[in-house]
Protein backbone atom coordinates (compact mmCIF):
# COMPACT_ATOMS: atom_id res chain seq x y z
CA UNK A 1 0.00 0.00 0.00
CA UNK A 2 2.79 2.30 0.79
CA UNK A 3 4.79 1.33 -2.08
CA UNK A 4 2.36 3.14 -4.49
CA UNK A 5 2.51 6.37 -2.43
CA UNK A 6 5.13 9.20 -3.59
CA UNK A 7 8.11 10.72 -0.99
CA UNK A 8 5.51 13.71 -1.51
CA UNK A 9 2.41 12.43 -0.13
CA UNK A 10 4.68 10.00 2.09
CA UNK A 11 5.91 13.02 3.98
CA UNK A 12 2.66 14.84 4.01
CA UNK A 13 0.78 11.39 5.46
CA UNK A 14 3.73 11.33 7.60
CA UNK A 15 3.31 14.94 8.36
CA UNK A 16 -0.38 14.55 9.29
CA UNK A 17 -0.11 11.20 11.35
CA UNK A 18 2.25 13.14 13.24
CA UNK A 19 -0.11 16.25 13.59
CA UNK A 20 -2.85 13.75 15.10
CA UNK A 21 -0.59 11.92 17.45
CA UNK A 22 0.27 15.22 19.07
CA UNK A 23 -3.00 16.02 18.91
CA UNK A 24 -4.03 13.29 20.89
CA UNK A 25 -1.40 13.86 23.07
CA UNK A 26 -2.73 17.28 23.51
CA UNK A 27 -6.09 16.14 24.53
CA UNK A 28 -5.18 13.37 26.61
CA UNK A 29 -2.72 16.16 28.35
CA UNK A 30 -5.20 18.76 28.61
CA UNK A 31 -8.06 16.33 29.97
CA UNK A 32 -5.06 15.34 32.31
CA UNK A 33 -4.46 18.79 33.50
CA UNK A 34 -7.88 19.10 33.70
CA UNK A 35 -8.32 16.30 36.52
CA UNK A 36 -5.35 17.36 37.58
CA UNK A 37 -6.93 21.27 38.23
CA UNK A 38 -9.76 19.64 39.85
CA UNK A 39 -8.05 17.61 42.04
CA UNK A 40 -6.10 20.96 43.06
CA UNK A 41 -9.70 22.58 43.89
CA UNK A 42 -10.75 19.65 45.95
CA UNK A 43 -7.65 19.60 47.87
CA UNK A 44 -7.68 23.68 48.03
CA UNK A 45 -11.15 23.74 49.27
CA UNK A 46 -10.18 21.00 51.78
CA UNK A 47 -7.81 23.03 52.83
CA UNK A 48 -9.54 26.03 52.92
CA UNK A 49 -12.81 24.36 54.76
CA UNK A 50 -10.17 23.00 57.77
CA UNK A 51 -8.73 26.09 57.86
CA UNK A 52 -11.78 27.79 58.90
CA UNK A 53 -13.41 24.70 60.64
CA UNK A 54 -10.35 25.22 62.65
CA UNK A 55 -11.23 28.73 63.49
CA UNK A 56 -14.53 27.82 64.07
CA UNK A 57 -13.46 24.94 66.82
CA UNK A 58 -11.27 27.67 68.27
CA UNK A 59 -14.24 29.92 69.04
CA UNK A 60 -16.10 26.78 70.04
CA UNK A 61 -13.50 25.82 72.29
CA UNK A 62 -13.63 29.50 73.92
CA UNK A 63 -17.06 29.54 74.46
CA UNK A 64 -16.62 26.17 76.89
CA UNK A 65 -13.95 27.68 78.80
CA UNK A 66 -15.93 30.68 79.73
CA UNK A 67 -13.95 33.23 77.83
CA UNK A 68 -16.94 33.70 75.38
CA UNK A 69 -20.69 33.78 75.44
CA UNK A 70 -22.24 31.79 73.14
CA UNK A 71 -23.39 34.95 71.11
CA UNK A 72 -20.11 36.69 71.03
CA UNK A 73 -18.40 33.59 69.76
CA UNK A 74 -20.83 33.44 66.71
CA UNK A 75 -20.80 36.78 66.15
CA UNK A 76 -17.22 36.31 65.75
CA UNK A 77 -17.27 33.24 63.59
CA UNK A 78 -20.06 35.61 60.96
CA UNK A 79 -17.59 38.12 60.89
CA UNK A 80 -14.65 36.36 60.03
CA UNK A 81 -16.76 33.56 57.38
CA UNK A 82 -18.40 37.06 55.84
CA UNK A 83 -15.02 38.53 55.43
CA UNK A 84 -13.61 35.09 54.25
CA UNK A 85 -12.44 34.81 50.31
CA UNK A 86 -10.53 33.35 48.04
CA UNK A 87 -9.80 32.60 44.17
CA UNK A 88 -11.39 36.60 44.13
CA UNK A 89 -15.34 35.59 44.27
CA UNK A 90 -15.51 32.28 46.18
CA UNK A 91 -16.85 32.12 50.09
CA UNK A 92 -17.24 30.18 52.89
CA UNK A 93 -20.93 29.03 53.93
CA UNK A 94 -22.44 27.67 57.44
CA UNK A 95 -25.63 26.31 58.22
CA UNK A 96 -27.57 24.20 61.08
CA UNK A 97 -29.11 21.06 61.40
CA UNK A 98 -32.44 22.53 60.96
CA UNK A 99 -31.74 23.60 57.81
CA UNK A 100 -31.58 26.76 58.59
CA UNK A 101 -28.71 29.18 57.24
CA UNK A 102 -26.78 30.48 59.14
CA UNK A 103 -24.08 32.85 57.25
CA UNK A 104 -23.92 33.04 53.44
CA UNK A 105 -21.54 35.92 52.29
CA UNK A 106 -24.00 35.90 49.27
CA UNK A 107 -27.05 35.72 50.58
CA UNK A 108 -27.37 37.55 53.38
CA UNK A 109 -30.88 38.12 53.31
CA UNK A 110 -31.69 34.51 54.17
CA UNK A 111 -29.88 34.13 57.61
CA UNK A 112 -31.41 32.54 59.89
CA UNK A 113 -34.40 31.28 57.33
CA UNK A 114 -34.65 27.94 56.86
CA UNK A 115 -34.18 26.52 53.50
CA UNK A 116 -36.31 23.41 51.44
CA UNK A 117 -33.65 22.49 48.75
CA UNK A 118 -32.65 19.30 48.34
CA UNK A 119 -29.18 20.55 48.74
CA UNK A 120 -29.13 21.80 52.56
CA UNK A 121 -31.60 18.33 53.09
CA UNK A 122 -28.11 16.54 52.13
CA UNK A 123 -26.01 18.86 54.35
CA UNK A 124 -28.04 18.05 57.11
CA UNK A 125 -28.21 14.39 56.19
CA UNK A 126 -24.06 14.14 55.91
CA UNK A 127 -23.79 15.89 59.03
CA UNK A 128 -26.09 14.09 60.77
CA UNK A 129 -23.87 11.34 59.86
CA UNK A 130 -21.37 12.12 62.07
CA UNK A 131 -18.52 10.57 59.92
CA UNK A 132 -16.43 13.45 59.52
CA UNK A 133 -16.00 16.08 55.90
CA UNK A 134 -17.03 14.34 53.04
CA UNK A 135 -17.37 15.78 49.32
CA UNK A 136 -20.38 16.44 47.66
CA UNK A 137 -21.37 17.42 43.70
CA UNK A 138 -25.00 18.95 43.36
CA UNK A 139 -26.45 21.42 41.17
CA UNK A 140 -27.53 25.12 41.98
CA UNK A 141 -27.72 28.66 41.12
CA UNK A 142 -25.08 31.10 40.90
CA UNK A 143 -26.30 34.23 42.41
CA UNK A 144 -28.12 36.30 40.73
CA UNK A 145 -29.18 33.64 38.44
CA UNK A 146 -31.92 30.84 37.69
CA UNK A 147 -29.44 28.91 35.44
CA UNK A 148 -28.44 25.74 37.60
CA UNK A 149 -24.65 24.60 36.99
CA UNK A 150 -22.78 21.82 38.59
CA UNK A 151 -21.09 22.47 42.10
CA UNK A 152 -18.74 20.75 43.88
CA UNK A 153 -18.39 20.83 47.71
CA UNK A 154 -16.34 20.29 50.79
CA UNK A 155 -19.03 19.54 54.15
CA UNK A 156 -17.23 19.67 57.68
CA UNK A 157 -19.94 19.11 60.25
CA UNK A 158 -19.39 20.70 63.68
CA UNK A 159 -21.60 19.12 66.00
CA UNK A 160 -20.73 20.82 69.28
CA UNK A 161 -23.05 23.56 67.87
CA UNK A 162 -24.96 21.32 65.34
CA UNK A 163 -23.18 23.18 62.28
CA UNK A 164 -21.90 22.80 58.87
CA UNK A 165 -19.24 24.30 57.08
CA UNK A 166 -18.12 24.49 53.82
CA UNK A 167 -17.09 25.62 50.76
CA UNK A 168 -17.40 24.74 46.98
CA UNK A 169 -16.38 25.33 43.38
CA UNK A 170 -18.36 25.74 40.51
CA UNK A 171 -17.55 23.27 38.32
CA UNK A 172 -18.09 25.77 34.92
CA UNK A 173 -15.29 27.42 36.32
CA UNK A 174 -13.50 24.27 35.65
CA UNK A 175 -15.01 24.16 32.36
CA UNK A 176 -14.40 27.19 31.35
CA UNK A 177 -10.76 26.85 32.25
CA UNK A 178 -10.88 23.59 30.22
CA UNK A 179 -12.68 25.11 27.42
CA UNK A 180 -9.65 27.72 27.19
CA UNK A 181 -7.22 24.82 27.39
CA UNK A 182 -8.57 23.32 24.53
CA UNK A 183 -8.69 26.68 22.92
CA UNK A 184 -5.59 26.91 23.42
CA UNK A 185 -4.52 23.28 22.42
CA UNK A 186 -6.40 24.27 18.94
CA UNK A 187 -4.62 26.95 18.53
CA UNK A 188 -1.08 25.20 19.10
CA UNK A 189 -2.54 22.32 17.30
CA UNK A 190 -3.53 24.87 13.75
CA UNK A 191 -0.15 26.31 14.37
CA UNK A 192 2.03 23.57 14.55
CA UNK A 193 -0.57 21.80 11.66
CA UNK A 194 0.20 24.46 9.14
CA UNK A 195 4.16 24.82 9.91
CA UNK A 196 4.13 20.70 9.30
CA UNK A 197 2.18 20.92 6.73
CA UNK A 198 3.64 23.99 4.29
CA UNK A 199 7.09 22.71 6.17
CA UNK A 200 6.34 18.99 4.79
CA UNK A 201 4.99 19.95 1.21
CA UNK A 202 8.01 22.47 0.64
CA UNK A 203 10.29 19.72 1.97
CA UNK A 204 8.50 17.24 -0.04
CA UNK A 205 8.80 19.46 -3.13
CA UNK A 206 12.54 19.95 -2.66
CA UNK A 207 13.27 16.48 -2.09
CA UNK A 208 10.83 14.53 -4.79
CA UNK A 209 11.43 17.49 -7.44
CA UNK A 210 15.41 17.18 -7.99
CA UNK A 211 14.70 13.34 -7.13
CA UNK A 212 12.51 13.01 -9.86
CA UNK A 213 14.62 14.79 -12.38
CA UNK A 214 17.38 12.83 -11.68
CA UNK A 215 15.41 9.49 -11.57
CA UNK A 216 14.08 10.18 -15.46
CA UNK A 217 17.44 11.11 -16.42
CA UNK A 218 18.76 7.40 -14.72
CA UNK A 219 15.51 5.89 -16.43
CA UNK A 220 16.50 7.30 -19.70
CA UNK A 221 20.06 6.83 -19.83
CA UNK A 222 19.55 2.68 -18.53
CA UNK A 223 17.07 2.75 -21.91
CA UNK A 224 19.56 4.43 -24.25
CA UNK A 225 22.16 2.01 -22.13
CA UNK A 226 19.89 -0.82 -23.23
CA UNK A 227 19.02 0.00 -26.47
CA UNK A 228 22.97 0.41 -27.37
CA UNK A 229 23.76 -2.47 -25.45
CA UNK A 230 21.16 -4.49 -27.24
CA UNK A 231 22.86 -3.24 -30.97
CA UNK A 232 26.33 -3.73 -29.50
CA UNK A 233 25.56 -7.83 -28.41
CA UNK A 234 23.67 -7.71 -32.06
CA UNK A 235 26.92 -6.46 -33.41
CA UNK A 236 29.24 -8.74 -31.65
CA UNK A 237 27.27 -11.66 -32.49
CA UNK A 238 27.13 -11.32 -36.15
CA UNK A 239 31.11 -10.15 -35.94
CA UNK A 240 31.33 -13.65 -34.16
CA UNK A 241 29.16 -15.49 -36.42
CA UNK A 242 31.36 -14.10 -39.95
CA UNK A 243 34.46 -14.28 -37.46
CA UNK A 244 33.61 -18.36 -36.94
CA UNK A 245 32.42 -19.05 -40.41
CA UNK A 246 35.58 -17.17 -41.59
CA UNK A 247 37.46 -19.39 -39.54
CA UNK A 248 35.98 -22.26 -40.94
CA UNK A 249 36.19 -21.12 -44.51
CA UNK A 250 40.38 -20.24 -44.19
CA UNK A 251 40.59 -23.89 -42.32
CA UNK A 252 39.23 -25.54 -45.27
CA UNK A 253 41.19 -23.63 -47.71
CA UNK A 254 44.84 -24.17 -45.63
CA UNK A 255 43.79 -27.84 -45.55
CA UNK A 256 42.84 -27.73 -49.36
CA UNK A 257 46.30 -25.85 -49.92
CA UNK A 258 47.98 -27.97 -47.96
CA UNK A 259 46.74 -30.90 -50.03
CA UNK A 260 47.79 -29.22 -53.66
CA UNK A 261 51.31 -29.16 -51.79
CA UNK A 262 51.17 -33.07 -50.89
CA UNK A 263 50.11 -33.10 -54.37
CA UNK A 264 52.58 -30.60 -55.90
CA UNK A 265 55.53 -32.58 -53.85
CA UNK A 266 54.47 -36.00 -55.35
CA UNK A 267 54.32 -34.55 -58.84
CA UNK A 268 57.80 -33.22 -58.48
CA UNK A 269 59.16 -36.48 -57.07
CA UNK A 270 57.47 -38.03 -60.24
CA UNK A 271 58.34 -35.60 -63.05
CA UNK A 272 62.39 -36.07 -60.93
CA UNK A 273 61.86 -40.08 -61.80
CA UNK A 274 60.97 -39.28 -65.37
CA UNK A 275 64.12 -36.93 -66.07
CA UNK A 276 66.17 -39.94 -64.40
CA UNK A 277 63.87 -42.73 -66.76
CA UNK A 278 64.48 -40.14 -69.30
CA UNK A 279 68.64 -40.30 -68.70
CA UNK A 280 68.54 -43.63 -68.72
CA UNK A 281 66.33 -43.95 -71.86
CA UNK A 282 69.26 -41.88 -73.94
CA UNK A 283 72.21 -43.30 -72.08
CA UNK A 284 70.88 -46.82 -73.66
CA UNK A 285 69.72 -45.02 -77.09
CA UNK A 286 73.08 -44.02 -77.45
CA UNK A 287 74.05 -47.60 -76.75
CA UNK A 288 72.00 -49.10 -78.86
CA UNK A 289 73.43 -46.22 -81.81
CA UNK A 290 76.67 -47.50 -81.29
CA UNK A 291 75.32 -51.18 -81.33
CA UNK A 292 73.07 -50.22 -84.94
CA UNK A 293 77.20 -48.42 -86.18
CA UNK A 294 78.37 -51.18 -85.63
CA UNK A 295 75.83 -53.50 -87.69
CA UNK A 296 77.78 -53.38 -90.70
CA UNK A 297 76.17 -56.88 -91.58
CA UNK A 298 72.83 -56.90 -93.55
CA UNK A 299 69.43 -56.85 -91.91
CA UNK A 300 67.14 -58.89 -93.21
CA UNK A 301 64.43 -57.14 -92.48
CA UNK A 302 65.35 -53.36 -92.61
CA UNK A 303 61.97 -52.32 -94.40
CA UNK A 304 60.33 -53.77 -90.94
CA UNK A 305 62.58 -52.24 -89.09
CA UNK A 306 61.55 -48.90 -90.67
CA UNK A 307 57.91 -49.16 -90.03
CA UNK A 308 58.43 -50.15 -86.36
CA UNK A 309 60.83 -46.48 -86.00
CA UNK A 310 58.15 -44.20 -87.98
CA UNK A 311 55.86 -46.29 -85.15
CA UNK A 312 58.64 -45.12 -82.86
CA UNK A 313 58.30 -41.67 -84.34
CA UNK A 314 54.92 -41.38 -83.92
CA UNK A 315 55.32 -42.02 -80.13
CA UNK A 316 58.35 -39.54 -80.01
CA UNK A 317 55.74 -36.48 -81.70
CA UNK A 318 53.22 -37.89 -79.01
CA UNK A 319 55.83 -37.26 -75.98
CA UNK A 320 56.47 -34.03 -77.93
CA UNK A 321 52.69 -32.87 -77.59
CA UNK A 322 52.42 -33.96 -73.69
CA UNK A 323 55.41 -32.15 -73.45
CA UNK A 324 54.34 -29.03 -75.04
CA UNK A 325 51.19 -29.57 -72.47
CA UNK A 326 53.14 -29.79 -69.41
CA UNK A 327 54.87 -27.13 -70.53
CA UNK A 328 52.01 -24.85 -70.79
CA UNK A 329 50.79 -26.40 -67.51
CA UNK A 330 53.78 -25.10 -65.55
CA UNK A 331 53.38 -21.76 -67.41
CA UNK A 332 49.68 -21.32 -65.93
CA UNK A 333 50.74 -22.82 -62.99
CA UNK A 334 53.39 -20.26 -62.25
CA UNK A 335 50.43 -17.28 -63.22
CA UNK A 336 48.40 -19.11 -61.04
CA UNK A 337 50.65 -19.01 -58.03
CA UNK A 338 51.53 -15.04 -58.85
CA UNK A 339 47.93 -14.58 -58.67
CA UNK A 340 47.35 -16.82 -55.64
CA UNK A 341 50.09 -14.73 -54.05
CA UNK A 342 48.70 -11.57 -54.91
CA UNK A 343 44.68 -12.69 -54.14
CA UNK A 344 46.02 -13.86 -50.26
CA UNK A 345 47.90 -10.64 -49.64
CA UNK A 346 45.13 -8.61 -50.80
CA UNK A 347 42.76 -10.67 -48.98
CA UNK A 348 43.55 -9.66 -46.20
CA UNK A 349 41.73 -11.29 -43.03
CA UNK A 350 39.01 -12.57 -45.55
CA UNK A 351 41.05 -13.77 -48.46
CA UNK A 352 37.89 -15.65 -49.86
CA UNK A 353 39.05 -14.69 -53.35
CA UNK A 354 41.66 -17.73 -52.83
CA UNK A 355 39.49 -20.60 -53.23
CA UNK A 356 38.84 -20.30 -57.00
CA UNK A 357 42.87 -19.74 -57.58
CA UNK A 358 43.63 -22.62 -55.20
CA UNK A 359 40.89 -24.68 -57.01
CA UNK A 360 42.58 -24.25 -60.48
CA UNK A 361 46.09 -24.38 -59.13
CA UNK A 362 44.78 -28.17 -58.14
CA UNK A 363 43.67 -28.45 -61.41
CA UNK A 364 46.33 -27.79 -62.91
CA UNK A 365 48.63 -30.02 -61.11
CA UNK A 366 46.22 -32.94 -61.47
CA UNK A 367 46.58 -32.33 -65.27
CA UNK A 368 50.64 -31.96 -64.66
CA UNK A 369 50.49 -35.20 -62.63
CA UNK A 370 48.50 -36.93 -65.48
CA UNK A 371 50.66 -35.71 -68.63
CA UNK A 372 53.69 -36.99 -66.57
CA UNK A 373 52.16 -40.25 -66.24
CA UNK A 374 51.29 -40.11 -69.92
CA UNK A 375 54.73 -39.50 -71.08
CA UNK A 376 56.12 -42.12 -68.41
CA UNK A 377 53.72 -44.82 -70.14
CA UNK A 378 54.77 -43.14 -73.17
CA UNK A 379 58.41 -43.54 -72.81
CA UNK A 380 57.88 -47.44 -71.28
CA UNK A 381 56.29 -47.89 -74.75
CA UNK A 382 58.93 -46.57 -76.59
CA UNK A 383 61.62 -48.14 -74.45
CA UNK A 384 59.94 -51.59 -75.35
CA UNK A 385 59.97 -50.57 -79.15
CA UNK A 386 63.29 -49.43 -79.15
CA UNK A 387 64.04 -52.62 -77.41
CA UNK A 388 61.91 -55.05 -79.68
CA UNK A 389 63.51 -53.44 -82.82
CA UNK A 390 67.66 -53.68 -81.71
CA UNK A 391 66.18 -57.40 -80.66
CA UNK A 392 65.01 -57.11 -84.14
CA UNK A 393 67.48 -55.61 -85.77
CA UNK A 394 70.10 -57.88 -84.01
CA UNK A 395 68.51 -61.02 -84.97
CA UNK A 396 68.72 -59.56 -88.70
CA UNK A 397 71.72 -57.63 -88.94
CA UNK A 398 72.59 -59.91 -91.62
CA UNK A 399 69.55 -58.42 -93.80
CA UNK A 400 70.07 -54.71 -92.77
CA UNK A 401 73.06 -54.58 -93.39
CA UNK A 402 72.06 -51.86 -96.52
CA UNK A 403 70.00 -50.00 -93.86
CA UNK A 404 71.92 -49.59 -91.43
CA UNK A 405 73.33 -45.96 -92.07
CA UNK A 406 69.50 -44.90 -91.83
CA UNK A 407 68.86 -46.42 -88.88
CA UNK A 408 71.65 -44.88 -87.49
CA UNK A 409 70.51 -41.87 -88.59
CA UNK A 410 67.26 -42.04 -86.93
CA UNK A 411 68.49 -42.70 -83.74
CA UNK A 412 70.63 -39.67 -83.86
CA UNK A 413 67.95 -38.04 -84.28
CA UNK A 414 66.33 -39.98 -81.19
CA UNK A 415 68.61 -38.96 -79.24
CA UNK A 416 68.39 -35.04 -80.02
CA UNK A 417 64.72 -35.43 -79.58
CA UNK A 418 65.20 -37.46 -76.07
CA UNK A 419 67.63 -35.21 -75.03
CA UNK A 420 65.40 -32.61 -75.42
CA UNK A 421 62.57 -33.78 -74.08
CA UNK A 422 65.59 -34.42 -70.97
CA UNK A 423 65.95 -30.94 -71.20
CA UNK A 424 62.43 -29.88 -70.50
CA UNK A 425 61.85 -32.52 -68.23
CA UNK A 426 64.33 -30.51 -66.23
CA UNK A 427 62.70 -27.37 -66.29
CA UNK A 428 59.59 -28.91 -65.45
CA UNK A 429 61.32 -30.42 -62.65
CA UNK A 430 62.80 -26.86 -61.70
CA UNK A 431 59.59 -25.32 -62.42
CA UNK A 432 57.24 -27.62 -60.46
CA UNK A 433 60.25 -27.27 -57.36
CA UNK A 434 59.38 -23.46 -57.63
CA UNK A 435 55.96 -24.14 -57.12
CA UNK A 436 56.16 -26.39 -54.64
CA UNK A 437 57.77 -23.31 -52.86
CA UNK A 438 55.23 -20.58 -53.57
CA UNK A 439 52.33 -23.14 -52.74
CA UNK A 440 54.30 -23.59 -49.37
CA UNK A 441 54.57 -19.60 -48.95
CA UNK A 442 50.93 -19.65 -50.01
CA UNK A 443 50.34 -22.36 -46.91
CA UNK A 444 52.27 -20.54 -44.53
CA UNK A 445 50.20 -16.74 -45.27
CA UNK A 446 47.48 -19.10 -44.53
CA UNK A 447 48.30 -20.26 -41.79
CA UNK A 448 48.80 -16.58 -39.95
CA UNK A 449 45.08 -15.32 -41.76
CA UNK A 450 43.70 -18.45 -39.93
CA UNK A 451 45.28 -17.71 -36.51
CA UNK A 452 44.06 -14.27 -37.06
CA UNK A 453 40.86 -15.38 -37.70
CA UNK A 454 41.15 -17.45 -34.52
CA UNK A 455 42.41 -14.33 -32.58
CA UNK A 456 39.52 -12.67 -34.16
CA UNK A 457 36.78 -15.02 -33.35
CA UNK A 458 38.17 -14.77 -29.74
CA UNK A 459 38.11 -11.37 -29.69
CA UNK A 460 34.60 -11.67 -30.89
CA UNK A 461 33.52 -13.88 -28.13
CA UNK A 462 35.26 -11.74 -25.78
CA UNK A 463 33.03 -8.52 -27.63
CA UNK A 464 30.10 -10.96 -27.13
CA UNK A 465 30.52 -11.19 -23.34
CA UNK A 466 31.55 -7.83 -22.28
CA UNK A 467 28.20 -6.74 -24.68
CA UNK A 468 26.15 -9.26 -22.71
CA UNK A 469 27.57 -7.96 -19.13
CA UNK A 470 26.66 -4.50 -20.24
CA UNK A 471 23.07 -5.19 -21.35
CA UNK A 472 22.69 -6.82 -17.83
CA UNK A 473 24.45 -3.84 -16.43
CA UNK A 474 22.06 -1.92 -18.26
CA UNK A 475 18.88 -4.16 -16.79
CA UNK A 476 20.38 -3.12 -13.25
CA UNK A 477 20.57 -0.01 -13.88
CA UNK A 478 16.88 0.08 -15.80
CA UNK A 479 15.64 -1.85 -12.58
CA UNK A 480 17.12 0.51 -9.85
CA UNK A 481 15.52 3.82 -11.69
CA UNK A 482 12.41 2.16 -11.71
CA UNK A 483 12.58 1.38 -8.19
CA UNK A 484 13.88 4.61 -7.31
CA UNK A 485 11.30 6.21 -9.42
CA UNK A 486 8.37 3.85 -7.77
CA UNK A 487 10.01 5.71 -4.11
CA UNK A 488 10.15 9.28 -5.58
CA UNK A 489 6.55 8.91 -7.39
CA UNK A 490 4.76 5.58 -5.99
CA UNK A 491 4.03 2.44 -7.67
CA UNK A 492 1.68 2.35 -10.47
Amino acid sequence: MLDKLSIKRKIIYWNIFIIILFTLTLIYLGNASINRLIDEKKIQIKNLSEALAAVVVHYVKLEKEGKLSHEEAISRVKASVNAARYDGDNYFFIGDYDMRQIVNPKRPKDDGVIQSSAQYKKFVEISLKNTGPEFLSYFTTRPGSTEEIPKLTYLIPIPEWKWYIGTGIYIDDVDRAKNKNLIQLMTITTIITVLLMFGGIKIANFISKPLSYLTNLLKKSSENMEEESTQLTKMSEDVGKSSNEQASAIQGTAAAISEVTSMIARTSTLTLNSEKLSQTINNRTEMGNTAVKDMVSAMAAIQEAGQRLSEIEAIIIQIENKAMIINDIVSKTELLSLNASIESARAGEHGKGFAVVAEEVGNLAKTSGKSSNEIRDLLNKSREKVKSILELTLSRVTEGQSKTIEVSNIFDQIIIDVKEINTQMSQITEATKEQEIGVKQISEAMTKIDLSAINNLKSAENSIRSSSKVLEISHELKTISTKTEDIVQGKK
